[in-house]
């Protein structure tokens, strides 16, 4: 209705009200019906409907005043905070401290979160697409099923994190590290990867196919794991390919450059 979409239009890019929304077009056709089979005409149905639901305004601040809240908040410490769910996309906190909080399921596409701390965090299903978090860190942290789809890493720290299920497709990972985390079955093809670590990482299933590794790390990676990570179709230093030949990874197909 023309009517719901004018009064939501200063909301439209919180996505936490688009089920208020949706909710309320469906509820709103049914009360139309309902008055038009009670002999009202379409004019007068429309507008005891209208008059019937309240201040749609005040029940859609009402439930986005924590939104509001975070989207101005710059370097402030959330660490320690419930923050489920939450729509936080576009929201600037360089510097920021979410530290032992659980954000699962929140999302922070297309932030800047430079230089950011997630330490210890909950980050479960979270989406970081398009997010600065170059500096960021995230260490000992569940990033099980995250998406950090063109985001930029670089120099980001990730150790020690349960990675499984995570994307990361068109990000920037210059020197991120990646030491002692599970990156088993994640996909980096077609990535450029430089100075990126990957340190006592598991890599069982890891797959490197086209991607280009430049002074890449793989120090102390478990063995099993290193020989059943797919580096097909990749280019690579001298260095980084004399560093996984040790390790016995199968180089079969590899550009050394």
């Amino acid at each position: 209705m023309k009517y719901l979409d004018g009064v939501f239009a200063p909301y439209q890019d919180l996505y936490t009200v688009e089920g208020l929304k949706e909710e309320l077009h469906v509820n709103l056709q049914e009360k139309v019906r309902d008055l038009k089979n009670q002999g009202y005409d379409d004019e007068a149905a429309l507008r005891m409907t209208i008059d019937s639901v309240g201040d749609i305004e005040e029940i859609i601040e009402s439930i986005t005043d924590k939104t509001r809240e975070l989207r101005q908040t710059v370097k402030r410490d959330l660490s320690t905070s419930n923050l489920q769910d939450s729509d936080l996309k576009g929201i600037a906190v360089q510097d920021g401290k979410f530290d032992m909080s659980d954000l699962r399921g929140s999302d922070f596409s297309n932030s800047d979160l430079v230089n950011a701390s997630f330490k210890c965090s909950n980050l479960r299903n979270v989406r970081f697409d398009g997010a600065d978090l170059t500096g960021a860190r995230l260490n000992m942290s569940d990033l099980r099923n995250v998406s950090f789809n063109g985001a930029d890493l670089t120099g980001a720290k990730i150790i020690m994190c349960n990675l499984k299920d995570s994307t990361f497709k068109n990000c920037v990972l210059n020197n991120t590290d990646f030491s002692s985390s599970d990156l088993s079955g994640i996909c980096f093809e077609n990535q450029t990867l430089n100075g990126t670590i990957f340190d006592k990482a598991g890599l069982a299933g890891t797959s490197f196919r086209n991607a280009v590794l430049r002074n890449v790390s793989f120090r102390n990676v478990p063995k099993k794991s290193i020989l059943k990570a797919i580096f097909d179709g990749s280019t690579m230093d001298k260095l980084t390919y004399a560093a996984l030949k040790g390790y016995n990874a199968n180089l079969t197909n590899v550009t050394v450059s």
